[in-house]
């Protein structure tokens, strides 16, 4: 059977956030904290490559002393820079983002680098063993060679919590793009606004974890929420009537569940009118003709409320479509998005989190 590439199971978000590492520089120390860092492992093998290099060969005595003499502390200097550089490089290499939890074999890799600087101030020209140093390189970087000592549930701790993190807003673009996979609740939604707070949050507490671009991605998933939220409050007729509270009495508030019900409540009370106009019963055909006088007019002025709601509705959303372009193009000022949100009232509309958020931008300048 053919698996069928619409499915959800067919995407791998870790796929993605791989390809975000490629892209983005600055995400890789966080991918190196969880053990993903071709670029160190590349160095390591370098590295290695450079510890099976051989010294420079001692020079030919050319028979005048001097000249002997002055090859022979060349050579003096350039046999200990050779390992000098090779040590270096070691050092700043340990200094590289690697998980935390390998720092156990480091102190073993500086004490095996300062016993051959010992031995090369003993015997300067003679070339130290360095097969120690290159199985403790070779163990530091393969995380599966590793002995029990290493804390590998911490490890991938903190994997799923990179995956949850910074493949959220994969996710989002992932069901904007394919909406039948139903992987988020709408973007409208009080659930997808509540889920978005915790993601947020969530991101807010993962100090490794935030940089820049993220911040920036995570403020403009909040201002598409609140966009979609706009958009859909100035469209939904019954939801601008409940939060104007209009309550004149008729079926449908009393049945919102049931179709037609206004239309069947007037009808109903036509006709009461017409029978108590056959009947003669003045008083009650009266007071109905009263009432459905004022229904008309209380109706109308509904309506003329609504369709200034709706209107004032649609303004807030051409200016907010502005704020929102801002966000999406990846260059705006958070002081200034948090001047313009106040300035305009929108800033009810934006979460907890995400307006603490888009304030440490601002304090940090971004």
């Amino acid at each position: 059977m053919v698996a069928d590439p619409k499915k959800p199971q067919q995407w791998d978000v870790w796929r993605e956030l791989d390809d975000l590492r490629q892209r983005y520089k600055e995400l890789a120390p966080m991918f190196a904290r969880i053990g993903v860092a071709p670029d160190f492992v590349q160095m390591a093998n370098n590295l290695r490559l450079d510890l099976q290099r051989r010294p420079p060969a001692a020079p030919l005595n050319t028979g005048e002393r001097d000249q002997d003499a002055q090859l022979q502390e060349e050579y003096k200097r350039n046999f200990a820079s050779h390992y000098e550089e090779i040590f270096f490089k070691v050092e700043s290499f340990l200094r590289m983002p690697w998980p935390p939890e390998t720092q156990f074999l480091v102190p073993g890799i500086l004490d095996e680098v300062e016993q051959l600087r010992r031995a090369l101030v003993r015997t300067p020209l003679v070339s130290p063993p360095l097969e120690k140093l290159d199985a403790l390189i070779d163990e530091y970087v393969h995380l599966d060679r590793m002995d029990q000592r290493l804390d590998r549930l911490a490890i991938e701790t903190r994997r799923e919590q990179l995956t949850e993190v910074l493949g959220f807003p994969l996710v989002v673009r992932r069901q904007l793009a394919h909406p039948e996979w139903e992987l988020l609740p709408p973007l409208a939604s009080e659930a997808y606004r509540e889920l978005l707070n915790n993601k947020i949050g969530n991101y807010r507490e993962a100090d490794w974890l935030q940089s820049k671009l993220y911040d920036k991605w995570y403020v403009a998933l909040e201002f598409d929420a609140i966009w979609a939220r706009l958009k859909r409050d100035a469209n939904d007729r019954e939801r601008i009537i409940s939060q104007l509270k209009l309550n004149w009495p008729k079926l449908g508030n009393w049945a919102p569940e049931f179709p037609h019900a206004d239309l069947v409540w007037y009808l109903l009370i036509v006709l009461v009118c017409v029978i108590a106009l056959f009947a003669e019963w003045w008083w009650t055909a009266g007071g109905l003709l009263i009432w459905l006088q004022l229904s008309v007019i209380i109706e109308k002025h509904h309506a003329a409320l609504v369709n200034k709601r709706r209107q004032a509705l649609l303004l807030e959303c051409g200016r907010f479509k502005r704020i929102r372009d801002q966000i999406s193009s990846g260059k705006f000022d958070a002081s200034q998005i948090l001047r313009q949100l106040k300035q305009f009232n929108f800033r009810h509309y934006v979460s907890e989190q995400g307006l603490q958020l888009l304030q440490v931008m601002s304090m940090h300048g971004i």
